[in-house]
């Protein structure tokens, strides 16, 4: 089964703790982290006291540190490449089309044997 570009199934299984995503975004602000979060202040303090947060706030973060972004680039990459060597492949068969046409069009110049007999006005 192919998976596409954008999918649920491509979200990272494993995740780094807690403090190690805010040691790799330079540990930020707590107030700035409960912003993008969508949480409040308290709640951030909790989850930096326990060294735990909930999967969906490491998620978020994940995507901005260097681990994410560095999966987000590999996966640009492949799409690039990929998309090259499909954009190649219909050049080919573009190439070829045109061959098929040329071939065809010289074939009607120089008449064939089922032709229907012209008729002058």
């Amino acid at each position: 089964m192919k998976t596409p570009a954008f999918s649920v199934l491509r979200a990272p299984r494993v995740l780094p703790i807690w403090h190690a995503i805010l040691e790799d975004l330079g540990h930020p602000p707590v107030r700035a982290v409960a912003r993008v979060l969508g949480v409040g202040a308290r709640t951030v303090y909790r989850w930096n006291r326990t060294g735990r947060a909930p999967r969906s706030a490491c998620l978020a973060l994940f995507w901005m540190t260097r681990w994410g972004r560095s999966e987000i680039d590999c996966q640009l990459h492949n799409d690039a490449v990929a998309m090259a060597g499909l954009a190649r492949v219909h050049a080919e068969r573009a190439d070829r089309l045109e061959v098929q046409l040329a071939h065809v069009l010289a074939l009607h110049e120089h008449g064939a044997a089922n032709l229907p007999v012209y008729q002058t006005p």
